[in-house]
């Protein structure tokens, strides 16, 4: 009789844990939880499934269109602050940057989701190796429009040299031509005085051409001055007058250098301190 009490009463809690889902044992259980609380769930979504993030990145390009031929007109016109003499007479070009603002690489992002991963360089080049990109909405008309009118299109991307021709290969896949009397995919650290920062290709293309644009999704893609905190950045920012006439910025709220100010560029911390880091930020 006490034993059977015993089994009734353990049954019974069991029943109640479950039924409030504290004692579910499901291995999707968890994974779902933690999947459902990723800090990049929203962004890629918005990014993937909403009109909105179509529609604004299509306009972008559209509106670079427009001003392309007002810097076509105007030899006077130059996106590049130290561009200040001697340029006037340089053939075209315009500079954008790879990830984000011609290649969406939300497929990507989801995996790392999917598997709870962080970024790594590794499944990022195998990534690029499968050669399944996609194009940003709008991009791909936009360059073939610009180097109809003969404009030369240099990306300056900070994938790694290593990643060079993968890069090529996934330009190339969502309908973009290279071509082939000048080498206009210029990666991270393919010359010495290449780093990051991608000022000194800016500078590289500055010497043979007038650079009429610089199109972009990161702050990376216009100044020098984005690993700094959050108010640096935007004094730095607001020194200059090109937005939305030279200087266009793609929207990507999945990562970027704006994120990794919240956690002042520490790679080191864990996702759990990003997470809380971010969560002190809220207004």
């Amino acid at each position: 009789m006490q034993s059977h009490v015993i089994r009734s009463a353990a049954w019974a809690i069991c029943f109640a844990l479950l039924s409030t889902g504290c004692g579910a044992t499901s291995q999707t259980g968890p994974v779902a939880a933690s999947r459902a609380t990723d800090d990049r769930l929203d962004a890629i979504l918005w990014q993937v499934t909403s009109v909105e993030y179509r529609v604004l990145a299509q306009s972008i390009y559209a509106s670079a269109t427009m001003y392309l031929e007002r810097a076509l007109a105007d030899r006077q016109w130059t996106a590049l602050p130290a561009q200040k003499e001697n340029f006037q007479n340089l053939p075209p070009a315009v500079i954008v940057d790879v990830d984000e603002t011609v290649i969406d690489t939300s497929k990507f992002q989801s995996q790392m989701v999917r598997t709870q991963a962080r970024f790594s360089s590794r499944p990022w080049s195998e990534w690029q190796a499968r050669n399944e990109p996609q194009a940003v909405p709008g991009a791909v008309e936009f360059i073939n429009y610009a180097e109809s009118r003969g404009v030369t299109v240099f990306y300056v991307t900070n994938r790694d040299r290593s990643t060079k021709q993968s890069t090529r290969l996934n330009l190339k896949t969502i309908g973009l031509k290279l071509p082939d009397h000048v080498d206009t995919v210029l990666t991270r650290g393919e010359r010495p005085d290449w780093p990051s920062d991608k000022e000194s290709r800016r500078r590289h293309i500055a010497q043979s051409y007038r650079v009429l644009l610089l199109v972009g999704d990161d702050l990376a893609d216009f100044i020098s001055e984005y690993r700094t905190p959050e108010p640096t950045r935007l004094r730095e920012a607001q020194k200059y007058s090109q937005w939305g006439t030279k200087w266009f910025m793609l929207p990507n709220p999945m990562y970027g250098s704006w994120e990794s100010t919240l956690y002042d560029f520490n790679a080191e911390l864990s996702r759990e301190e990003i997470s809380q880091r971010k969560f002190k930020r809220l207004p």
